[in-house]
């Protein structure tokens, strides 16, 4: 019989743990190396988007180079590029306004912070035109030299860009293209023809997704010179969304004085990066006008909702009832109209009270079979001298050493979206495909220039002629557009989303041999968006 010996049983079983935990060390020690091998793949992937989507140093415009191949470019021409230009360059300082004029309309706008109050327990700590938010309203006339003298009050660097404003290039107000950020304590004015009457509006267009956003925004409205209509009341609001939604920065309720049989008209302005939906209550309005362009014989509405995007604006127009006044009210983020922020058409004793709150089932408001169409305007039968694509678009990636959301023009993101090159005098269609399942809405906004809007998801408009100079594009649309090339100069293109063209949504129609001596980037300090 076998005897066994402890001491031997113990030692073969110590060996076999020694085993057991050399085998869970190297087990360990692989699985940790396996890690290490990962993150640093993972940090190399990271830092390599990071680094190759970082703006450059030096971006440069202007399109003073061998342009010979005109359409769509793959890039703009950078800094330094001599190359010879097929015709004679135009410094964009020559694309500007008379210096004088027999009316001339003068103002100064000054860049300044200030705590603003929006009613009990609302307040922020804003950057604002003259104190306010929004800035003073500026009134001018058709055919007025207006004249803006920007003094900067401010830590940073802002510019004023006048949205929807034919204006002459060397006035866009785009930092990096037109000019320079205007500097802490520097000024500088702006001046440009009042060529169409409407509703515009104006903000920074340095860092525009925080400027605009902490209010460096104000409207600018262009009476006609020769009026067809005439309103005993006119009034310009401006929807805002600081700590809570505002009209004017009031969150409560917003009294405007009317008497009945007056009649009113509303200067609405969506200066958010996502759309509102509002109504009127109290009696039939009509929607006069879109993005400041008179509508052709408009019909009366009733509970009928409207949906107003980022950027743009709508004139509504109503009379007052002989009884009772009239409220503006708008929907909150799950489409129920709310008493407030509200405004109030009527006597001052009237109150918000005897309103009845629509249901959030109302019909929308569309524009494309909204009036009369008119003979002679552009249509989708007529020629075009270049036609464009642009799929609207959205990924996850890296934006300007970002990594978060990207937006994109046919697959790329700014600075590397593609350009659209234009000789004066062409007619160019584009077609915007919002195709992406991520983005939302996508209202795309051109400089210097206005839309005609052809066609709704394939559908020509069979209502009145629409011009806009900002496009919203939902999810699954396309839209068809069309624009005079009749402003030389360089202008953006980009969604009025600020934060999508913070993050990449942005794109440039230019004209060739146009020069610019502002330049993009890091060693200038210039980001328009």
């Amino acid at each position: 019989m076998k005897k066994i010996d402890r001491s031997g049983q113990t030692d073969e079983m110590t060996t076999q743990g020694i085993g057991k935990k050399k085998k869970s060390k190297k087990f360990f020690r692989r699985t940790l190396l396996g890690l290490l091998i990962v993150l640093v793949a993972a940090g190399s992937v990271i830092g390599l988007g990071m680094w190759t989507s970082r703006y450059p140093d030096k971006m440069n415009m202007g399109t003073n180079c061998n342009m010979s191949d005109m359409g769509y470019m793959a890039n703009m021409c950078q800094m330094g590029n001599t190359s010879v230009s097929s015709g004679p360059v135009i410094p964009i300082a020559k694309l500007q306004a008379p210096q004088t004029a027999e009316h001339v309309d003068a103002f100064t706008l000054t860049a300044e912070p200030a705590h603003l109050s929006f009613g009990p327990g609302h307040s922020a700590d804003a950057w604002t035109f003259n104190g306010t938010s929004p800035g003073p309203t500026l009134h001018a006339r058709q055919g007025d030299l207006i004249t803006v003298h920007l003094v900067n009050h401010l830590s940073v660097g802002v510019t004023i860009h006048w949205h929807g404003v034919a204006v002459p290039n060397s006035a866009d107000g785009v930092a990096g293209v037109t000019q320079d950020a205007v500097k802490p304590g520097q000024t500088y004015t702006y001046r440009f023809v009042a060529k169409d009457a409407g509703t515009y509006w104006y903000h920074s267009h340095q860092e525009s997704f925080e400027e605009t956003g902490k209010g460096l925004f104000g409207l600018l409205v262009v009476d006609p010179a020769k009026p067809t209509t005439h309103d005993d009341v006119d009034v310009a609001l401006a929807l805002h969304s600081w700590d809570v939604l505002t009209f004017n920065a009031l969150a409560g309720t917003l009294h405007i004085s009317a008497r009945p049989g007056q009649w009113v008209r509303l200067r609405l302005l969506n200066t958010d990066n996502y759309a509102h939906l509002l109504t009127l209550v109290g009696a039939p309005f009509m929607v006069a006008a879109l993005d400041g362009h008179d509508l052709n014989q408009p019909t009366p509405l009733t509970g009928t909702s409207i949906s107003i995007d980022a950027a743009q604006r709508y004139d509504l127009r109503f009379r007052m009832p002989e009884h009772g006044s009239i409220a503006l009210l708008a929907a909150n983020d799950n489409g129920q109209y709310q008493k407030t922020p509200a405004v109030m058409v009527g006597q001052s004793s009237d109150s918000l009270a005897s309103i009845v709150v629509p249901t959030a089932h109302q019909k929308m408001f569309d524009f494309a079979f909204y009036g009369q169409p008119q003979q002679g305007t552009v249509n989708l039968q007529s020629h075009f001298d270049a036609t464009y694509t642009i799929s609207l678009g959205a990924m996850f990636g890296f934006s300007n050493g970002r990594p978060g959301p990207v937006f994109t023009l046919d697959g790329k993101s700014f600075p590397d979206t593609p350009t659209i090159v234009v000789r004066p005098g062409q007619l160019i269609r584009l077609r915007f495909v919002n195709d992406s399942p991520l983005g939302g809405d996508h209202p795309m906004h051109i400089h210097g220039h206005t839309f005609i809007v052809l066609a709704k998801n394939g559908h020509a408009l069979t209502g009145s002629p629409v011009y806009q100079d900002t496009v919203a594009v939902g999810p699954h649309e396309t839209y068809d557009v069309a624009f005079y090339a009749n402003n030389p100069g360089l202008w953006m293109l980009h969604c009025h989303n600020l934060f999508h063209a913070n993050h990449g949504m942005d794109m440039m129609v230019v004209y060739p041999n146009i020069s610019t001596p502002y330049t993009i980037g890091y060693a200038s300090g210039n980001f328009p968006d």
